[in-house]
């Protein structure tokens, strides 16, 4: 399964792979900013897929946004994409407001 998403004007695709591993570790997802990827582990759940897909999202999100010097910091990642994923999961953003 390959799907995109545009986050900074920039698409990336997105793929879902048995055993995701990033230098020889065992990962849930990894994202390749040269190559405007996210790569998800195919074992998660569905509701874990979609938490760990926000926060690769926000690591190419603050990559994009020039903030490489902390775009892999997962201390400030890990918390702020807990957060996002609530935030999109349990509201619906759609309506007008």
């Amino acid at each position: 399964m390959i799907r995109n998403i545009k986050i900074g004007g920039i698409t990336y695709s997105i793929s879902v792979i048995k055993n995701l591993q990033d230098n020889d570790e065992a990962v849930w997802g990894y994202t390749d900013y040269k190559t405007a990827q996210i790569y998800l582990d195919e074992d998660l759940s569905i509701q874990k897929r979609k938490q760990v897909l926000i926060h690769e999202a926000l690591h190419a999100s603050m990559h994009e946004a020039g903030l490489d010097d902390i775009c892999n910091d997962e201390k400030i990642v890990n918390p702020l994409g807990n957060v996002l994923y609530q935030l999109i999961n349990d509201n619906d953003l759609t309506n007008d407001y």
